[in-house]
């Protein structure tokens, strides 16, 4: 057997309302890092993490990411839901929309000596929304109602991890998905509000390959099936006709999971022949305790054609757990399959998603955005813009890491149907643990079709 080498003048006052609401909202989640290393190293069948990804409080839409992902108080298209449901409220015609993501990633990892001793490169697509949204009017209450698919978080790609003496082999696919019934209504002149309640589904399959000629090849496969409920609440208020001030809050949720693993190994036999060994073990009382998140926004809109945009969000990642992950362990040739019970290959409760204890601390988000509508004639055509930065989830040696991102996208408006595309450029560096310098880029790219149906007068 081989295995194959295969995110005027009330100016001030729009700072001041802003900056002291993240202020606040800083204050009551902030958390004391924890002076010491984690002890418990990465395991190894678990390949995939989050690094780098967008953060699970963030929506979709080329025209959000366009503008930073800085849209909790500007969501007004149909995406809305997946930023802030009180989003849905502004929409006046039936919809349909779709967005599709491309992706790729880059960790260069740097010895104390200056050469590389690690490249992750990894690459996927796959689509990231989709929605039907109608509005609807009762008496003097108006809003839209909205059945969505959401890709939260895409485990699809394609990924190679080169060391000195080895090279993995990392294919998965599926991810972490939503299907949402939303609703937001207008309250009031000034007053939105909105809701959606999610089923979260699907998960991935993974396959971990070490090829040969390295001794000992193996090849592990992992099929992890995730499901869980929470509800997604939104507000938007209209202080001014210019100014949105909006703020949404994720409910945490504990996650029902099965998880299904397989390994094959290779070893050589002293006259050169091939011996093969498997393993396989599965087992359905895995739990995930998903961290609840919130978000607060200013959209200001200066002219007609020109807004600006602010947004701070916090995921509680810090009480992210998983139950009764395990790993599988090898067969030796001559034996029986191990079962995954010692303290080495059973973990009653780790943290999710680093699994290293002590590593892990909430994300946090500060995003910005400005969106610039060219009107000439019966043209319009917008350029947006925005930039980011990001504080990870994962611990380094000093403290969490905070990547840097910038963003650009415009968009087209034929009839009944707008496209919008945007580019996302996400950056960072640290030192980890093992006292080796981490480069991490990644790329994005969205594109989005949105249908409105013109209703006959």
């Amino acid at each position: 057997m081989s295995f194959l080498s295969r995110s005027p003048r009330t100016g001030p006052a729009v700072a001041a309302t802003v900056f002291m609401t993240l202020g606040l909202a800083d204050a009551s989640w902030a958390q004391s890092p924890s002076p010491t290393p984690p002890p418990t190293p990465r395991l190894f069948q678990d390949e995939l993490d989050l690094q780098a990804n967008a953060n699970v409080v963030q929506g979709s839409g080329a025209r959000a990411f366009g503008m930073g992902g800085a849209f909790l108080a500007r969501a007004d298209d149909a995406t809305a839901a997946s930023w802030n449901p009180a989003g849905l409220s502004y929409l006046r015609a039936p919809e349909l929309s779709f967005v599709w993501v491309d992706s790729d990633l880059n960790d260069r990892k740097r010895g104390t000596a200056g050469p590389v001793v690690e490249n992750d490169r990894r690459s996927g697509r796959a689509p990231d929304f989709l929605a039907v949204t109608y509005p609807f009017e009762f008496g003097f209450l108006s809003g839209a109602a909205q059945l969505s698919f959401q890709r939260v978080i895409s485990f699809d790609s394609r990924r190679t991890i080169t060391e000195a003496d080895r090279v993995r082999l990392v294919s998965s696919n599926g991810g972490f998905d939503v299907i949402a019934l939303g609703s937001g209504w207008q309250l009031s002149r000034r007053l939105r509000l909105g809701i959606t309640l999610n089923r979260w589904l699907d998960g991935y399959d993974q396959t971990v390959e070490v090829p040969a000629p390295r001794p000992n090849p193996t090849r592990q496969t992992s099929k992890f099936d995730f499901s869980g409920w929470n509800l997604h609440f939104g507000s938007i208020w209209s202080p001014w006709e210019s100014l949105n001030l909006g703020a949404v809050f994720k409910t945490g949720f504990k996650a029902r999971v099965t998880l299904h693993r397989s390994r094959i190994d290779l070893f050589e036999a002293p006259d050169g022949t091939s011996l093969e060994t498997s393993n396989a073990y599965s087992r359905d009382d895995l739990r995930i305790e998903f961290p609840r998140a919130m978000g607060v926004g200013a959209s200001w809109r200066p002219r007609s054609n020109l807004s600006l945009a602010l947004d701070y969000t916090r995921t509680r990642w810090s009480s992210g757990r998983i139950e009764n992950l395990f790993t599988l362990p090898r067969t030796e040739f001559g034996q029986n399959p191990p079962v995954p019970q010692s303290p080495r290959d059973f973990f009653p409760d780790l943290p999710y998603p680093t699994l290293n204890d002590g590593d892990q601390q909430d994300s946090k988000q500060l995003r910005a955005g400005v969106e610039y509508v060219l009107i000439k004639n019966r043209l319009k055509w917008p350029f947006r813009a925005g930039y980011f930065t990001d504080t990870q989830y994962f611990r380094a040696v000093r403290g969490a890491p905070r990547f840097q991102g910038v963003t650009a996208g415009t968009g087209l408006i034929i009839g009944p149907v707008l496209l919008d595309v945007a580019y996302v450029h996400q950056s960072g560096s640290y030192t980890d643990f093992e006292i080796r310098r981490n480069r991490v880029e990644s790329n994005r790219f969205y594109a989005s079709v949105i249908y409105r149906h013109r209703r006959r007068p």
